[in-house]
């Protein structure tokens, strides 16, 4: 054998130490990632369930808190009453319907606003009767057009009232035939 022969002989034998601390190198280092990534992993997780905790906490004492802000309010008192004489009329029909209606105008408890519906009493009776002159059945058969025939009877005695406001029209009975 040669000296040259010897020396590669050598430095085989020192390189394959060096491969071999680089393949331990390579699997601790590999091994190490695995760990980081699944530490990461579980520090994502607690993290995340930490926030969700906190933020349903958070909703919750404030849904909480709005259910204990409400007050239930005692009802208003009742209203007071001003009842018109019945009304018979017909509707406006090509062939007319027979209307029947007892009413009733609602108030706030007023002194005055009840002297001034005894007084205009005439007046009232006047203007429930146009309007019901001009309309036909299909405007008084159904839930919605009574409540807008409603509507419109207090929009207009409103009008002429003085010394306070109807709240609401009452019909005692409507009969439409």
């Amino acid at each position: 054998m040669g000296e040259e022969e010897k020396e590669e002989i050598i430095e085989e034998e020192e390189e394959a130490p060096k491969q071999e601390e680089a393949g331990r190198r390579f699997e601790a280092s590999k091994i190490i990632k695995i760990l980081l990534y699944v530490a990461g992993g579980i520090l994502l997780v607690v993290l995340v369930t930490g926030i969700s905790y906190l933020v349903s906490k958070y909703v919750q004492e404030s849904s909480y808190q709005k259910r204990q802000d409400i007050v239930a309010a005692p009802p208003p008192p009742p209203l007071a009453s001003f009842e018109l004489p019945d009304i018979s009329k017909t509707t406006a029909d090509a062939e007319p319907h027979f209307i029947k209606a007892k009413i009733s105008l609602a108030y706030e408890q007023n002194v005055e606003l009840n002297n001034e519906l005894v007084q205009r009493r005439d007046q009232i009776m006047h203007i429930v009767n146009i309007i019901l002159q001009g309309k036909k059945y299909e405007d008084l058969n159904s839930v919605s057009g009574t409540v807008a025939l409603a509507e419109e009877i207090k929009a207009h005695v409103n009008v002429i009232i003085i010394s306070g406001k109807v709240k609401e029209v009452y019909f005692k009975e409507l009969v439409v035939n």
